[in-house]
């Protein structure tokens, strides 16, 4: 009966969740056109989050907030219009910055959903992060919702962070942790593949210092900040180029010049 009780609570957030960006895009204020939303339900023992955060690279789900069993993890893709409005010019897309601006925005009423259809079924909630959770000192947010995604299965990572579902490098990814037990089992992965799986994100990313693929000139040639090499990205002088953006939350994806360049 649990079970049962559970496949429709994930049901309905997964309806309300689409409902909401519906409702949302038919908003005056709203100048972003989105694609069809994707919802997970990651369980937040899952072992990468031990790595990532003893790694710094991430805070920990039980860590975080009001600690839970399971993350409720959304992306939202942006059209594709958008993305390849961004790929001339040394500076961010008008159409990219709405969308960034306008994708922030949804992500909280989404998270007010979520929170929402949890409160009807009595189930506690938190807010993972604060949509301005930066952390100058490490460039890059205390909690990774991008981190979260990848771990539930929907992207692969790419250049400066980026996540990348279903070839879109445009999206916005949001969470919300619970304490409902809607997540499958936790996969087995020993601490070699840990390690492995790690190491091959940090390269994917193309952070300087981890040795992955050479960046390519078209790569280096899109950076308006001049914050990558061959090496790879240098996350402080990207941080300083997105600051010219946003002070507040300078990171990659509000300029997104290399994401779709390889």
């Amino acid at each position: 009966m649990e079970v049962d009780i559970g496949k429709r609570n994930k049901a309905q957030i997964v309806e309300n969740v689409r409902r909401t960006v519906e409702e949302f895009q038919r908003q005056d204020s709203c100048q972003t056109k989105f694609g069809e939303p994707v919802v997970a339900f990651l369980s937040t023992t899952h072992p990468l989050f031990d790595t990532f955060f003893a790694r710094g690279e991430n805070d920990h789900p039980k860590n975080v907030y009001r600690p839970g069993n399971t993350l409720v993890v959304h992306y939202v893709p942006w059209a594709e219009e958008v993305c390849k409005s961004n790929a001339a010019g040394d500076a961010p897309s008008q159409e990219w910055k709405d969308a960034d601006r306008d994708s922030l925005w949804l992500a909280m009423a989404i998270n007010r959903v979520i929170r929402d259809t949890l409160d009807k079924v009595g189930r506690i909630h938190s807010n993972t992060s604060s949509m301005v959770d930066w952390d100058k000192e490490k460039h890059r947010y205390g909690w990774s919702n991008k981190i979260a995604g990848y771990v539930a299965g929907l992207g692969e990572f790419g250049p400066a962070g980026s996540l990348v579902v279903d070839g879109s490098r445009g999206g916005r990814v949001g969470s919300i942790s619970t304490a409902a037990l809607y997540a499958d089992e936790v996969e087995e992965l020993d601490a070699e593949e840990l390690e492995r799986i790690f190491t091959q994100v940090m390269k994917d990313c193309r952070f300087a210092g981890w040795g992955g693929e050479p960046c390519s000139e078209e790569m280096i040639a899109a950076c308006p900040g001049k914050a990558i090499t061959p090496e790879g990205i240098d996350r402080e002088k990207c941080q300083a180029w997105c600051e010219t953006i946003d002070r507040h939350t300078p990171a990659p994806e509000v300029c997104g010049k290399c994401f779709g360049v390889e």
